[in-house]
């Protein structure tokens, strides 16, 4: 085994336990939240709510296997189909599922964006629905006819619930779980704390409405102060594979004899693994974390 195919289980493996370390303290964040405004014996027992929250799709849908799957496909067909040594070939998989992981996880962040915003506009009208007299539950059924999928689902299975004589702090409490965003977090709890104490919630649901809106607005900014330095490094990055195709079109004999041999297979493969981890360290300094 070569040092490039040493490297690169390497930073599969750097990958893996950094992916564990974030899911186990988001999960433990999750759970001492749950904790704060749920009941302690939803834990204990099955009920409908639970049932209820282990059919539902969380929002946004991540479709996590799909760059690991791309990555596995694109390494076989690498070594397979192009007969490439099995150092490139894991290479460019690693590479390929670096590359699809962010496409997904782009595409996640812009739903996220999007509901958020909608949580935004809603937080603003059920804030004039109180001042002007309405009770919290008729400020939120006007709400409710005013908001615009994917909000609408959630808002409407909350209402449902309440309607139908469900503890109103549960299904308040359970919406965190169906769309596990900071926000979305800080809105149930703000209305899980008002139902058990009570107090004047137009003030608070205007506070945080107004922190809703000042996330949405420091997340655009991080994104539009990175689009400069991603734009540079896919340029960086195309331009690397071109000058490789140019060189390959002008003499391929001697390119395929260099990409062949143990030195060249292993400065290649680290290229790529390089380029691999260049784009993820890449996507966490453009992302806020707040």
């Amino acid at each position: 085994m070569t040092a490039a195919a040493v490297g690169v289980m390497l930073a599969a493996a750097m990958a893996a336990i950094y992916l564990w370390y974030v899911e186990r303290a988001r999960r433990f964040a999750a759970d001492r939240l749950s904790d704060l405004i749920g009941p302690s014996s939803a834990a204990k027992k099955p009920t409908r709510e639970t049932v209820l929250l282990r059919g539902a799709r969380s929002f946004p849908p991540r479709y996590r296997f799909v760059p690991p799957s791309l990555g596995i496909i694109a390494g076989a067909a690498l070594w397979l189909g192009l007969r490439l040594p099995i150092e490139v070939g894991v290479a460019g998989g690693v590479l390929v599922g670096v590359l699809s992981h962010l496409v997904e996880d782009h595409v996640a962040q812009q739903r996220a964006a999007t509901i958020e915003m909608q949580l935004a506009d809603a937080i603003d009208l059920l804030v004039g629905s109180l001042r002007a007299g309405s009770s919290l539950l008729a400020a939120f059924e006007s709400a409710l006819q005013e908001s615009a999928p994917p909000l609408r689902v959630h808002f409407q299975e909350i209402a449902g619930r309440i309607r139908l004589g469900d503890d109103p702090r549960v299904a308040v409490s359970d919406l965190p779980k169906r769309v596990p965003l900071e926000t979305f977090r800080l809105f149930a709890a703000s209305l899980a704390i008002h139902w058990e104490v009570g107090g004047s919630l137009a003030t608070t649901l205007s506070t945080v409405g107004r922190t809703v809106r000042d996330r949405i607005e420091l997340s655009r900014r991080v994104r539009a102060q990175g689009i400069e330095a991603h734009a540079s490094v896919a340029v960086v990055l195309v331009l690397a594979y071109l000058l490789g195709f140019l060189m390959w079109r002008a003499n391929p004999d001697r390119l395929e004899a260099l990409v062949r041999s143990a030195v060249g297979t292993e400065l290649v493969a680290g290229v790529i693994v390089l380029q691999a981890i260049g784009l993820v360290w890449m996507s966490k300094l453009s992302r806020s974390a707040f």
